[in-house]
């Protein structure tokens, strides 16, 4: 047996197997996410005490803004849009939880009340556990105090691409960089690429890229006249991604 596949085992949680046979999981999402599949399996196992199954129907929200802050999720299946409410009472996407192991309400963490609102773009699982049982694991286990750090991190550094994304990019080149990451999106989720599909809806969609949805519709047909993209009714297929990269470049 080779060392990788060695510390693999050694740190694999699998089941909840301290939980009854009929509420666990098949797997760990601890084993596959981006974020904890490094930890110790004795971190892994510490997590696993306080972790819970719970499912969402698509339009449900996971908590809205100004909630009392309680729950860290981690997404398993499904997809979850966050975002915040301005005054005109239009959306503000700021993030979309896609990949399953990505963290939902981690940047709420140390915060009393949610700065934001969650909901399901369709149906979702996601496992939960609460704010304080998280804070006594990162005591008993400094590694996971820095998993959570290198999380806020990723989040943090998605938030600045996408200001700069609205502050410097013009139309046409926010669409081709989201189109880009839903491919990217598709890559992580091992999802075949050929059809994207596109849970937002046009308005919502317009909104995340700070552009109208006349301008946005506008960017669509001229990137399928450029014969860049096909778009279908609730997805989009990309003919020529390169192409693409170039405009999201602004070259």
């Amino acid at each position: 047996m080779g060392i990788n596949n060695q510390i693999q085992l050694d740190n694999f949680a699998g089941p909840c197997i301290h939980k009854p046979v009929e509420i666990r999981c098949a797997s760990c999402i601890l084993d596959t996410s981006y974020y904890f599949d490094n930890l110790s399996i004795e971190a892994k196992r510490d997590l696993q005490l306080s972790l819970n199954l719970k499912l969402f129907n698509k339009k449900q929200a996971l908590y809205k803004e100004g909630d009392d802050c309680k729950h860290l999720y981690i997404l398993m299946t499904g997809e979850v849009k966050v975002y915040k409410t301005l005054a005109n009472g239009k959306q503000q996407i700021h993030k979309l939880a896609q990949v399953p192991g990505d963290l939902i309400a981690c940047e709420d963490l140390f915060m009393e009340t949610h700065g934001s609102s969650a909901e399901a773009l369709n149906d979702v699982s996601v496992c939960h556990l609460k704010f304080e049982d998280l804070r006594n694991s990162t005591q008993r286990y400094q590694e996971i105090s820095e998993t959570l750090m290198q999380a806020m991190s990723r989040n943090l550094n998605a938030y600045i691409r996408h200001i700069a994304n609205l502050g410097q990019k013009n139309a046409l080149e926010r669409l081709a960089s989201y189109l880009i990451y839903l491919n990217d999106t598709c890559h992580q989720r091992h999802l075949k690429n050929s059809q994207l599909e596109d849970l937002l809806s046009r308005v919502e969609l317009a909104d995340m890229l700070g552009i109208t949805q006349r301008t946005l519709i506008r960017s669509i047909k001229q990137l399928e006249a450029m014969h860049y993209i096909n778009m279908n009714k609730n997805s989009f297929t990309l003919l020529d991604l390169q192409a693409l990269k170039k405009i999201s470049a602004g070259c």
